[in-house]
């Protein structure tokens, strides 16, 4: 298997993080992942918002953790390494306490969401293949529509006419990494 496909297959979904703030050179080379993800048309229409501002990532976390009702009865056990919001009820923010938070935003248009999670896979890949673990978050669209929420985007100078899809969160890895999940048989149809 080549050394990109084996990053994909080995990734994993990380929620618990060291304090310990990723460095500059880390950050810029997965954002540069990130900015040449497949988009629609070549419009290259996604902005990526960083915020290492632990304050802010924790209002952000908690408006993102509050946006839906999301509970494992719903859902099911996620992690028992690494748990998730739906696992623990007392998890207050979404961003488990990741020093580097990431929302995505684009302009409506043609493939809006899908510029926006092109780019977030290309994020996770890469951060997992410095060492850094990352989490997508994509309840963006409903905390940005809360007034706190609104109020944030426009301190970062981006109009109403942007839309929020996706938040990733990143940092160095604390605590055991997730078990692999085997992956469900019939998930592919060929037709040949």
């Amino acid at each position: 298997m080549n050394q990109v496909i084996d990053t994909m297959v080995k990734r994993r979904t990380i929620r618990k993080f060291k304090a310990d703030q990723i460095s500059d050179e880390e950050l810029n080379a997965i954002l540069e992942a990130g900015l040449h993800a497949p988009n629609a048309g070549g419009g290259q229409s996604s902005i990526i918002v960083v915020s290492q501002n632990a304050e802010l990532n924790e209002r952000l976390g908690k408006l993102s953790r509050n946006a839906e009702n999301i509970t494992g009865a719903r859902m099911g056990r996620v992690s028992s390494e690494q748990p998730s919001i739906i696992d623990d009820e007392s998890i207050k923010s979404a961003f488990y306490g990741a020093p580097t938070v990431l929302t995505i935003f684009a302009k409506p248009g043609y493939n809006l969401t899908g510029d926006c999670f092109a780019a977030a896979e290309n994020i996770v890949v890469a951060a997992w293949s410095l060492g850094i673990g990352a989490y997508i978050v994509g309840r963006c669209a409903k905390t940005f529509s809360t007034e706190e929420g609104a109020k944030i985007q426009e301190m970062w100078g981006l109009d109403g006419e942007f839309e929020a899809r996706v938040h990733v969160v990143l940092g160095y890895p604390d605590g055991k990494e997730p078990s692999y999940k085997p992956r469900k048989d019939g998930r592919v149809i060929f037709s040949k």
